[in-house]
């Protein structure tokens, strides 16, 4: 496990001060040792079975061949495809930041401008076009 993995559980156990909160932190940490990397992790949420691939496809803006390379574990998509499909998906923060990890990539950074912007929009839910429409509005690179 690197640093930054350790650090992250560290503030996420820092964080729980109920019983309630125990009970869902052990249950999502059960979840997620099941998958081995983000397209066994990402394509067994409810959220995401609840799509059908053409609508996930059309949400994420992601190009239908690359897409089903990613379902197939052919490919390993980078942050922005897997912010993408998270965001097409309507995934929650958490759920997403998830997805960063199993993939091994950067989660979102809550001092990095981009990353807050992006935090903002998974939040409200926007699209991925909405999102891109608010990256670009405070000059960032839009999600490729």
């Amino acid at each position: 496990m690197n640093d930054r993995r350790i650090k992250n559980q560290t503030e996420i156990l820092s964080q729980i001060d109920s019983e309630i909160e125990i009970e869902k932190y052990m249950k999502k940490a059960n979840e997620s040792e099941y998958y081995d990397n983000f397209s066994e992790y990402f394509w067994s949420l409810d959220t995401v079975k609840c799509q059908t691939d053409s609508n996930l496809i059309k949400l994420s803006g992601i190009e239908k061949s690359y897409y089903y390379q990613i379902k197939k574990g052919k490919r390993n998509p980078g942050r922005d495809k897997i912010l993408r499909l998270c965001i097409g998906a309507g995934l929650t923060l958490q759920e997403t930041t998830s997805a960063l990890e199993m993939s091994e990539c950067a989660i979102l950074y809550s001092r990095n401008r981009r990353d807050i912007i992006l935090s903002v929009a998974i939040n409200r839910h926007l699209t991925v076009i909405d999102t891109n429409l608010l990256l670009d509005k405070y000059k960032e690179k839009p999600l490729m």
